[in-house]
C-alpha cells in the first residue's frame, strides 16, 4: 500500500474537521493580527505627525502676559521655541466652540478636507465635528452667533483626542469644536482673547530654570507637559493598549485554539489505531508513519494561516479604522509586517504537525495487537457505568459518553466557554461604560456646572461656592489638582469611604482614582511639587473621599493658597447649581455635571462597530469549535449509530441521543465563560485605571447574562443542526465494518 494514495481519500472524508480547524486558527489569530496591525499603524501615524506638525513639549499660562519681546530673550537664554497662542471659548446654544487665531511656529494644523483659510468671512473646523455632524467644506456654521463658511477641516498635533478640558476622560465631538479664524478677523470678534505659551525644549534647555523663571516674573498659572497631555499621550497610549490587547489575545484565545485543535487531532489519529497497527505490521518504519499523520495535522495550520494573512490584509484598514474611533479622522498606513504573516503560518502548522507526531508515536509505542483490535483508548470500564442501575438507555448513553471520555468532553466544554467568554465580555465593557455615567453623578456632588477662571479673584463669589484649584506633580510627573474647599461648601462631594463627612478646614483628603494612581492611603504622607517652580511640599492624608473619576488632593481655601504661594482668600474655579453670566473670555472650562454621561455615549457610539465584532468572533468561536468536536463525536460513535439504525431506531431519537449528551457542559461552560469574562474585564479597568485616568466599575448587568446565554445556547443549537444531517447519513451497514479505509 502507498500511503501517499491515502491523502486525497482521508482528507474528503474528513473535510468537516479540516474546515472547522481552519475556521478556528482563522478567526483566533486574526483578532492578534487585526489588534496588532491597529497598534502599530497608530503608533507610527503619531510619531510622524507630531515630528512633521510641530508638537510642543508644555503649555502653560501665567497669571501676567509675557511681552513680546521678552519671548525672544527666553527663547535666546534658554534655547527654546516660544508663541503665544490666542483663543477663545464660545457657546452656540449647546454647541461649545474654541476658537484660535493660526499659530506660526508650534501646534501647527493639517488641512484634512477642502482648503486653508482665504478671507476673514470664512473658518477652519476640526475634522471630527465635521464627519459626526456632516459639515462639510462650502457650509456654513455658527461661531459666536456669526455665520462663516467652512473653508476645510483639519488636525492638529496637540488635540489629536478630542477632549474639551484637562479633567475630561472621553472625547466629545458631539458638541465641541475647534476653529480657526484669521488673525484680523479673531482680533476684531476677540480682541486679545485668552493666552496660552507654547514651547518646545532644545536638547540643552534648562527646564527647571526655565519654568522657575516664568513663575517668578509672571506668576504660572497652569502647566502641561505634553507628556501628561491625554489629548496626546492617549495617541500612543491606545495604541499601545491595542498592542498589549493582541498579545493578550494571542496568549489566551489562539493558544486555547490550538490546544483544541491538537486534542482533536490527537482524537482522530488514535481513530485509525487499526490502520496504525496494521501499516506497522506489515513492516512501515515508525518514523514515515509518524511524518505521514503529522502531514494530514499541517492542513488546518496552513490554511488557517494563509486565511488568516489573506483576511488580514483585507481587513487591515477597515479594522484598524475601528481602531481609530476614539480619535480625530487620522489617516494611519495599516499594513501587515511579512514576518507576521510568515509566522502566523508557520507558527500553528509547526504546533499542529509536532502534535500529531507525538500522537502517533505514542500510540506506535503500545502494543500492535492491540492497535489491530481497537482497544487503545478504549476504556472498558465506562461501558459498566450505570449498567445495574434501571435508567432510560438515553441517559446511560450520554453519561457514559461524558465520563468515558473526559478529554473529549473537555474540548465541547472548551468551546462552550470560550464562546460564552468572548461573548460577555463584549457585553461587559458595554455594561461597565455605561456604569460610569450613573455612578460618576453620586460621586461628583450635586453642582450643575463648574467655571474655571483665567484669573485668581478675592474673596467669594456674587453666585456659587469658590474653589481654589492648582495642577501638582509627583516627583514621576504624573499630575493631580489640588483643590481648596470652604468649610461650609455643599455642592462638591466630601464623602469618605466610611461614610463620614471630609473635614477640609483641618485636614488633606484624597480621591479614591488619587489613591489607585499615586499609591498612597489614609494616614500616610505625600509628596509633590509646584509645576512651576519644581518646590516640594508634603501633606499626611486625613482620609480617602469616594471618587474615582478625578485625581484630586482636597483641602481648604486656606491651605491650598498657602502651598501654592498667594495670599488672602483667592479663588479661580466656581461651583453652582444654575448656569452663571460667566463672559467666554473670563473661562478656560466649563464642566457640567451631565459631562461624564455624554463621554461615555459617545464612547459606545465611537466603539460600537468593534465591540459587536467582537460578539460575532465569540459566535463564530463557539460554532466552530463545537462543530469540529461534535464531528468527532459522531466518527467515533458511528458504529453506535449504525447498530441503532439497525435496531429500528428513529433518526429523531438517535438525533437526540448522540447529540444531546453534550448539554450537561452547556451550563457549566457558559457560567464559567461568563465568570472569566467578568474577571478579564475587572483586570482590565484596574490595569488601565492610569492610562484612562478613571475607575471603571466592572459591570455586567443581569440581561446581559441573559442575552450571553441566549446567544451562546443559540451557537450551541447551530452547530447540532449543522451536524445532524451527518447523523442521518450515517450507512448503517458500511459503519459496522471494522476496516473503514
Amino acid at each position: 500500500m502507498k500511503l501517499n494514495k491515502r491523502y486525497v481519500r482521508s482528507i474528503k472524508a474528513n473535510l468537516p474537521f479540516y474546515i472547522a480547524a481552519s475556521v478556528l486558527t482563522t478567526v483566533t489569530l486574526l483578532m492578534f493580527y487585526l489588534f496588532y496591525i491597529a497598534g502599530t499603524g497608530i503608533n507610527a501615524y503619531g510619531d510622524n505627525f507630531f515630528s512633521e506638525y510641530k508638537l510642543e513639549s508644555a503649555t502653560f499660562s501665567t497669571y501676567k502676559e509675557i511681552p513680546d519681546e521678552e519671548l525672544s530673550a527666553l527663547e535666546g537664554k534658554y534655547g527654546v521655541t516660544l508663541e503665544k497662542e490666542r483663543f477663545a471659548g464660545v457657546d452656540d446654544g449647546d454647541v461649545r466652540v474654541r476658537v484660535f487665531a493660526p499659530n506660526k511656529k508650534i501646534d501647527l494644523y493639517e488641512i484634512q478636507d477642502g482648503r486653508d483659510l482665504g478671507s476673514d468671512g470664512e473658518v477652519l473646523i476640526s475634522a471630527g465635528y465635521s464627519v459626526e455632524n456632516g459639515v462639510k467644506p462650502g457650509d456654513q456654521i455658527k461661531v459666536g452667533g456669526k455665520e462663516y463658511t467652512v473653508a476645510g477641516t483639519f488636525l492638529r498635533p496637540d488635540y489629536l483626542y478630542m477632549v474639551e478640558n484637562e479633567s475630561d476622560d472621553y472625547k466629545n465631538v458631539t458638541s465641541f469644536f475647534l476653529a480657526y479664524m484669521t488673525g484680523n478677523e479673531f482680533a476684531s470678534r476677540f480682541g486679545g482673547g485668552s493666552i496660552n505659551n507654547k514651547v518646545i525644549y532644545g536638547k540643552d534647555t534648562d527646564e527647571t530654570a526655565f519654568r522657575r523663571q516664568i513663575n517668578d516674573d509672571y506668576f504660572m498659572s497652569g502647566y502641561l507637559a505634553a507628556a501628561n497631555n491625554k489629548r496626546v499621550t492617549f495617541v500612543h497610549e491606545q495604541a499601545d493598549m491595542f498592542l498589549m490587547s493582541s498579545w493578550f489575545i494571542l496568549v489566551i484565545f489562539p493558544l486555547l485554539t490550538v490546544a483544541l485543535v491538537c486534542i482533536l487531532l490527537g482524537r482522530r489519529i488514535r481513530a485509525e489505531q487499526k490502520l496504525i497497527g496494521t501499516l506497522s505490521a506489515l513492516g512501515y518504519e515508525k518514523s514515515k508513519l509518524m511524518r505521514h499523520y503529522s502531514l494530514f495535522a499541517l492542513i488546518p495550520g496552513v490554511i488557517g494561516g494563509l486565511l488568516t494573512s489573506v483576511a488580514a490584509l483585507i481587513l487591515s484598514t477597515p479594522f484598524g479604522s475601528l481602531g481609530l474611533a476614539d480619535y480625530e479622522p487620522m489617516k494611519p498606513a495599516f499594513s501587515l509586517p511579512v514576518w507576521v504573516a510568515v509566522a502566523g503560518v508557520v507558527i500553528p502548522a509547526l504546533i499542529y504537525y509536532f502534535a500529531a507526531m507525538l500522537r502517533v508515536r505514542r500510540l506506535l509505542s503500545e502494543d500492535t495487537v492491540k492497535l489491530l483490535a481497537g482497544q487503545i483508548g478504549n476504556d472498558a470500564k465506562s461501558r459498566r457505568i450505570l449498567s445495574r442501575k434501571k435508567a432510560p438507555i438515553k441517559r446511560k448513553f450520554a453519561v457514559r459518553q461524558l465520563v468515558g471520555s473526559p478529554g473529549r468532553s473537555f474540548v465541547i466544554f472548551l468551546g462552550i466557554f470560550l464562546g460564552a467568554m468572548i461573548v460577555a465580555f463584549a457585553f461587559s465593557f458595554i455594561d461597565s461604560v455605561k456604569a460610569v455615567g450613573v455612578q460618576a453623578h453620586g460621586e461628583f456632588g450635586s453642582f450643575k456646572y463648574e467655571y474655571v477662571l483665567n484669573t485668581l479673584k478675592d474673596g467669594r463669589p456674587e453666585d456659587g461656592e469658590a474653589v481654589f484649584v492648582l495642577p501638582y506633580e509627583d516627583k514621576e510627573a504624573r499630575r493631580f489638582t489640588l483643590m481648596g474647599l470652604d468649610g461650609d461648601a455643599v455642592l462638591w462631594n466630601r464623602t469618605l469611604t466610611g461614610g463620614e463627612t471630609a473635614d477640609t478646614d483641618n485636614g488633606f483628603y484624597i480621591t479614591t482614582l488619587f489613591e489607585e494612581i499615586f499609591g498612597v492611603h489614609k494616614g500616610g504622607s505625600f509628596t509633590f511639587r509646584s509645576i512651576a517652580t519644581l518646590e516640594e511640599k508634603t501633606v499626611r492624608i486625613d482620609g480617602v473621599i469616594k471618587n474615582g473619576y478625578q485625581s484630586y488632593i482636597l483641602t481648604s481655601r486656606e491651605k491650598a493658597a498657602e502651598i501654592a504661594g498667594v495670599e488672602g482668600e483667592k479663588y479661580n474655579a466656581v461651583l453652582a447649581d444654575k448656569a452663571l453670566g460667566y463672559k467666554s473670555d473670563e473661562v478656560t472650562e466649563i464642566i457640567s455635571d451631565k459631562t461624564y454621561e455624554v463621554q461615555m455615549d459617545n464612547m459606545m457610539t465611537a466603539m460600537g462597530g468593534l465591540i459587536y465584532a467582537f460578539m460575532i468572533i465569540g459566535m463564530i468561536v463557539c460554532i466552530a469549535s463545537l462543530y469540529a468536536t461534535i464531528n468527532t463525536v459522531i466518527a467515533e460513535n458511528s458504529h453506535n449509530i449504525s447498530m441503532l439504525k439497525v435496531l429500528g431506531y428513529e433518526n429523531r431519537r438517535i438525533d437526540s441521543m448522540i447529540l444531546s449528551s453534550n448539554h450537561l457542559l452547556l451550563i457549566p461552560g457558559i457560567a464559567l465563560g461568563i465568570a472569566a469574562a467578568y474577571g478579564v474585564m475587572a483586570w482590565y479597568c484596574a490595569e488601565f485605571v492610569e492610562v484612562e485616568s478613571i475607575i471603571i466599575p466592572a459591570t455586567l448587568y443581569p440581561q446581559s447574562i441573559l442575552y450571553t446565554v441566549l446567544i451562546t445556547a443559540a451557537s450551541y443549537i447551530i452547530s447540532l443542526l449543522l451536524l445532524r444531517r451527518k447523523v442521518d447519513r450515517t450507512d448503517m451497514i458500511a459503519a459496522l465494518k471494522d476496516g473503514r479505509e
